[in-house]
Formats: C-alpha cells, structure tokens, sequence
C-alpha cells in the first residue's frame, strides 16, 4: 500500500477540495462507538488504511459487548439479577472479541472508556449505554479526547446506523463532547459512519431471494440519502482487513458466502445485513458524514 492514503487508489474522499488523506497524513485517528463490532461494520476498512499508512490509530468503545459475546437475554438477565460475575465473564469474552478484530485491522491501541460503567444489553433498558446520564457519558468521551487529542475522529452517524438506542447515545455523546471542548483542542474532522438507502435496498432484495418471505434484519436499518456524503475507496488489502475484523466476531460473518451465512429459519439478522451492505458497495468502500467542521 502507498504511504500516503490520498494516494491514487487509496482515497476518494472529497470535502470542499480535501480529502481525507491529507487531513490524517501524520496524524492520529481516533474511533469511539457504543460496542465492539461497530468499528468494524461502520469504518473497518478506513481503519485498516489508516494503520497501513503508517497513521497513529486508537479505537474506543463504551461497553465490553456483553450482548454480542453471550447474547441479548442473557445479558438482560444478569444485569436484571445485579450478578456481576456472568457480566464480567460476558465483559471478558466481549472483549476477547474486539481485540482480536482490532488486530486484524492492525489496530493496537483499544478499549473500554470507563469498564463496567456501562453494559451492552441489548436494548435501552436500565444498565444500558442508552440508559445512562448523558452528561455522565460525554465527559467520559471528553476525557479521552482530552488525553489523546485526535486529528480525525471516527464515530456513527446520527441515525446509528441499526437504529441502536446505544449508537445513537453514542453519538449524541461525541457531539455533546465535542461542544465541551469547545474550538480549543477539538479534531479537524469528525465523520459519522453511515449506509446508502439504496445499498439497503439491494442488500435486502439480494438477502430475500435466499430466504423468501423470512424476515431480514430489523425495520431501523433504513440507510440515508447520498447527498452530502463521504465516500471511500481503500486499497483491497483494507477491505479484507474488514472481512477478517467480522470473522473474529462470528466465524465466516467476514469470508463465508452468504448462503453459507444465511440461517435455516429466519429471521436473518441485522449483523449479515450489514455484512450483506458491505458486500453491495465493495468491502474498501465506506460512507460517513461529516459531523464538524
């Protein structure tokens, strides 16, 4: 791969004459999101050809993706029944998850902003990312801004992508951070990771001819309109990076072909709808829209 990501082949990103490689070249990235996995379906590939470039990458998240590791009931349960060692074990196992996708995208700085203050249960209820203060989560991000003073910063767009109640709070979380720094250390850019209406679209119609009538992923995956938007085209080595990324968090949800992916019996869900996305538009291409400037 060149060095510098605005290289020919590397960088399509165009915001008023700019591009993206020349706002990161020698500097630091920094991605926050609500759980592991998100770094992954929403900027996998940028991340990979930020490091490959040789660029100072950091991701963030703000639970350990208890839900993901162990699933959605069994994670409301323990948080229901307070029993703190099935949530450090699903905390444990979540992470396990993240670290080896931060490796394949080459990613060595990562974790959890504040362990164990927030959980990946699944939904809004109490425990929840999107249950807590809202204030008490943006200082969370300011601090960590604070310390490592991004140049580019890398979240989810407003609508969550999935429509998450947690990426949403996330998001909210990095704009209220953001207004809290105020113009005195803030990043040069903060994009939203997003998806096209019309990749929706064709993901969905590609996913019901292998599962005809069955349900495919959730109603709140709706995508945006392109207007306005960022788009990426990394070198190939950063979308198999990506692909990689996923596969660490469900064996073949990155490599394996999707009537391989596809379950017996639907629903399909949303984690192979986005891969599915990622498929329509090429796995080195991603879509963000700017949040600040």
């Amino acid at each position: 791969m060149a060095d510098e990501l605005g290289a020919p082949g590397l960088g399509e990103l165009g915001l008023g004459g700019l591009d993206l490689g020349e706002l990161v070249a020698g500097r630091r990235v920094l991605g926050v999101f609500a759980h592991p996995d998100d770094e992954t379906f929403f900027a996998g590939a940028t991340f990979a050809a930020c490091v490959a470039a040789g660029r100072d990458v950091r991701l963030a998240t703000l639970t350990a993706g208890e839900a993901g590791a162990i699933g959605v009931a069994p994670a409301r349960r323990a948080v229901d029944r307070a029993d703190l060692g099935a949530l450090e074990a699903a905390a444990i196992a979540g992470l396990a998850r993240y670290a080896s996708a931060c490796t394949a995208l080459g990613v060595r700085r990562f974790g959890v902003v504040a362990p164990g203050r927030w959980r990946d249960v699944g939904d809004s209820g109490p425990g929840s990312l999107a249950a807590g203060d809202p204030a008490e989560i943006a200082v969370a991000v300011k601090d960590l801004l604070t310390e490592y003073r991004p140049d580019v910063l890398v979240t989810v767009d407003a609508d969550g992508v999935t429509g998450h109640p947690d990426h949403i709070r996330a998001h909210e979380a990095v704009l209220a951070a953001l207004d809290l720094l105020g113009s005195t250390g803030t990043p040069a850019l903060a994009l939203g990771g997003c998806v096209r209406a019309d990749d929706v679209t064709t993901a969905r119609e590609r996913l019901a001819g292998l599962v005809p009538g069955g349900q495919i992923g959730t109603t709140r995956i709706v995508g945006t309109s392109e207007r306005g938007l960022l788009r990426t085209a990394w070198s190939p080595d950063a979308g198999a990076a990506k692909l990689a990324a996923l596969d660490a968090y469900a064996p073949g949800l990155g490599s394996a072909a999707l009537p391989d992916l596809v379950p017996d019996e639907p629903p399909v869900g949303d984690g192979i709808l986005l891969r599915t996305i990622a498929e329509v538009v090429g796995p080195p291409h991603e879509y963000f829209r700017p949040l600040r400037p």
